[in-house]
């Protein structure tokens, strides 16, 4: 069975009406408001544009690849959702699951994928292959999809910044249910009011900060370039032509910003000036303040996610580090609140393909779930090891002791009482139990 090619689209840029927010000495770009639009009539292509340019998705793409802060959540969202492994009692459902393309792509290779689009676009598509007997799924790039108007099936296309309007370049699938011949496709989307036909991420509150965050990167990159050299006032004095002039700033600028890096700084020539050189030093006195900025921009890039700090590796103010047990604490949480539910729904979005076309049981398959740190360190060995197996991890040399094969906190201690008869006064032994609390 041939799979189709989707090609992933190269890097887009815009070519739309932005807004553009300016902060210090940087242009932070990002696009209008997205919105659907309300009234279909208007749309003069058989597809609804996923933002006015149709390349909001391809914009969260760069996003994704400009931000480090962002993209590792992302990464920890998806790694998170899709678990250690998928695990199964039927040896049919275990075999399927290890071979579900024509690819040779796992479930857990297809599951990844769509848990990524899903956390990155607020939308994901499983594309489905019928064939006698069984049925292939693949992960459907979500940058290269449109909803169509009718809500019934979608536009795929390779590139849609070259190929807006041309539909031989298309290719056009179902929407399940509404199933027509071999292929078909599950559209998973986040919900978002007023919108119809797409879902939009988690984060899409934060755009501006994690447009912040790449600028912040890109600043420190050029400092490092020009050797941390603040911006300065050059006067040069004498009396000297153009030419002579020029070298000298060429001479300079190599000196405080290096070849070939543009630096800010001022050089004035001062002809029949005898006075000396001067070299005026503009301090950076905003250092601290892009530090904040960089704190704070990360702060709301993790909470646009509805993520955790200690699982992004986020140092707590006053705190030296984040203990074992925060993390875990962090994870149940994001477990709770996020992890589970998506993995539920895009899990059942599967099992109903593999229930309707390779009839398994769709309870059979389950995601099995591994923390990010070993819960062992906060186990009572105590309470999981008898009294000597604790005695021979501290010295194999110790004596076993006889009541030795219990644990300590079901040890008993038997006591023995006399308790005289008040018929003949003959004695009577009686084993008293005392349980230690």
């Amino acid at each position: 069975m041939k799979k189709r090619a989707v090609k992933k689209l190269s890097q887009i840029k815009k070519a739309v009406k932005n807004n553009t927010f300016e902060f210090g000495v940087f242009n932070l770009t990002v696009p209008n408001t997205i919105r659907e639009p309300k009234n279909l009539d208007t749309v003069n292509t058989k597809w609804i544009p996923f933002g006015e340019d149709n390349l909001f998705p391809q914009y969260l793409a760069e996003l994704k690849r400009k931000s480090s802060t962002h993209r590792s959540v992302l990464a920890q969202k998806t790694v998170f959702t899709s678990g250690a492994k998928f695990v199964t009692s039927d040896d049919g459902v275990q075999k399927y699951i290890e071979d579900v393309n024509a690819d040779g792509e796992s479930l857990r290779d297809v599951f990844k994928k769509l848990a990524d689009d899903y956390y990155t676009f607020g939308n994901a598509f499983l594309e489905c292959v019928i064939y006698e007997g069984g049925v292939n799924m693949y992960h459907l790039d979500a940058t290269t999809v449109r909803v169509a108007k009718n809500k019934k099936e979608v536009y795929i296309n390779p590139n849609w910044r070259k190929y807006f309007d041309d539909e031989s370049k298309m290719h056009r699938l179902p929407i399940a249910p509404n199933v027509k011949g071999n292929k078909f496709v599950v559209h998973y989307k986040d919900y978002e009011p007023t919108f119809n036909f797409y879902g939009l991420p988690d984060y899409v509150a934060a755009l501006e900060h994690i447009a912040v965050d790449f600028e912040i990167g890109k600043w420190n990159h050029t400092k490092f370039l020009n050797g941390f050299q603040p911006s300065a006032i050059v006067e040069i004095s004498g009396d000297m032509g153009e030419e002579e002039a020029q070298k000298m700033v060429t001479e300079a600028q190599k000196k405080f910003v290096g070849e070939g890096n543009n630096g800010k700084i001022l050089f004035i020539v001062k002809n029949g000036d005898t006075s000396p050189a001067n070299v005026q030093i503009i301090k950076d006195d905003q250092e601290g303040s892009w530090i904040d900025l960089q704190k704070i921009t990360d702060q709301n890039i993790i909470t646009a996610h509805r993520w955790q700090p200690s699982l992004s590796g986020i140092v707590s103010s006053g705190k030296m580090n984040n203990t074992g047990s925060e993390i875990r604490i962090a994870y149940d949480l994001a477990m709770t609140t996020v992890i589970k539910d998506t993995s539920e729904m895009l899990l059942n979005g599967i099992r109903n393909v593999m229930f309707k076309y390779l009839n398994f049981d769709p309870k059979s398959i389950l995601i099995h779930y591994e923390p990010p740190v070993s819960f062992v360190n906060d186990i009572d060995i105590k309470l999981v090891l008898t009294i000597n197996e604790q005695r021979a991890m501290l010295d194999e040399d110790l004596p076993m002791l006889d009541d030795g094969d219990m644990f300590i906190a079901d040890r008993q201690y038997i006591v023995t009482s006399t308790e005289v008869s008040s018929d003949d006064d003959d004695e009577e032994e009686k084993e008293i139990t005392v349980t230690q609390e």
